[in-house]
């Protein structure tokens, strides 16, 4: 009679250490098709939200005729897993970049279309530049983002162009010449209603606005915080370039913003001082002296005029023009 022949537990734990092995080198390897394949289905989730953005786009444009400045405008039809993107940036071509995208809460690395954001020359404070054949200094500019960029007039208007802009010779020696001062009439002291410290209604406006059309294509200019893309500097931008401390007393000065080692020698003349864009202390005056400090002068007094008897001569309190432009426009 013959016997049936059965394992030995030997054979049995050899059976099973094989399969543990085959089981530590399949898993990962079928792990890994899993998650190929759902990334490859994140991926393919994004591509269609991307589609649908743009036919949404293409949409908008169709309805009103304009091109939509945020998705928030837009209409999206799209069903798949959740898709939702740190940076959505709308083309100008009307296709639409996507990165930073989680699917259904799943990071994804992954970018959709192109990033056609435009690019442009980023300045530094200081940096020499020209405009329409005129010198200007960079007083501020965001960088390769920002297409505006904001200069200071290397040099200041002469005496002969101060005097050609306002329509006719500007007194040099009283209150008409003074700063913020408009000259309707008499301006006797600060409260007489001919004598104003604000820049809308100043001489100084007038003189800079004739400047500028003589001197500033329109289709050039940009858009400007202040309110005003041809202007005065104001006392904040000269904050920034360097000035750090409160106003205080010196000699010919009761208030006085010192200059410090890092003021840079283009912000002052030695040989004249220019009005600033005052944004606060409403009943005084502000101007970048020819030391560099910065002067605040009372309203009232009559021995500061908005230029002095030679061509920038005896320090006379000079207009030096800022303006706002698009960086396109600038020909270095």
């Amino acid at each position: 009679m013959k016997k049936n022949k059965a394992f030995t537990l030997i054979e049995l734990i050899a059976v099973l250490v094989i399969l543990a092995i085959l089981a530590l080198i399949v898993t990962p390897l079928v792990m890994n098709i899993i998650k190929k394949a759902r990334i490859s289905a994140d991926k393919r989730s994004i591509d269609a939200y991307g589609r649908s953005v743009e036919i949404a786009i293409a949409n908008y444009l169709l309805e009103t005729g304009t091109f939509p400045t945020s998705i928030n405008e837009l209409t999206i039809e799209y069903s798949g897993d959740d898709v939702v993107c740190s940076t959505t940036q709308l083309n100008s071509d009307s296709s639409v970049y996507l990165t930073g995208c989680r699917v259904a809460g799943r990071n994804v690395d992954y970018a959709y279309g192109t990033d056609k954001s435009p690019t442009y020359t980023a300045y530094s404070i200081g940096d020499e530049v020209t405009y329409n054949g005129v010198d200007y200094y960079v007083i501020k500019d965001s960088g390769a983002s920002e297409e505006s960029v904001t200069m200071l007039k290397a040099t200041p208007l002469t005496v002969a162009e101060v005097t050609e802009y306002y329509g006719s010779t500007y007194n040099t020696s009283g209150y008409g010449g003074i700063a913020y001062y408009r000259k309707d009439g008499e301006c006797t002291n600060s409260s007489d209603s001919n004598c104003k410290t604000d820049y809308a209604e100043s001489d100084i406006k007038k003189v800079i606005d004739a400047w500028a059309n003589d001197n500033i294509n329109t289709s050039d200019l940009a858009s400007d915080l202040t309110g005003y893309n041809v202007r005065l500097i104001t006392i904040n931008e000269l904050k920034e370039i360097g000035y750090d401390g409160s106003p205080t007393s010196k000699e010919g000065c009761d208030y006085c913003i010192l200059k410090n080692d890092n003021i840079p020698q283009w912000i002052f003349g030695n040989f004249y001082d220019y009005w600033t864009m005052t944004l606060n202390y409403s009943y005084r005056i502000w101007c970048v002296r020819h030391d560099g400090d910065i002067s605040s002068y009372v309203v009232n007094d009559s021995g500061y005029q908005m230029y002095g008897n030679g061509v920038y001569g005896n320090h006379g309190h000079v207009v030096r023009p800022v303006i706002t432009i698009l960086k396109s426009s600038i020909s270095n």
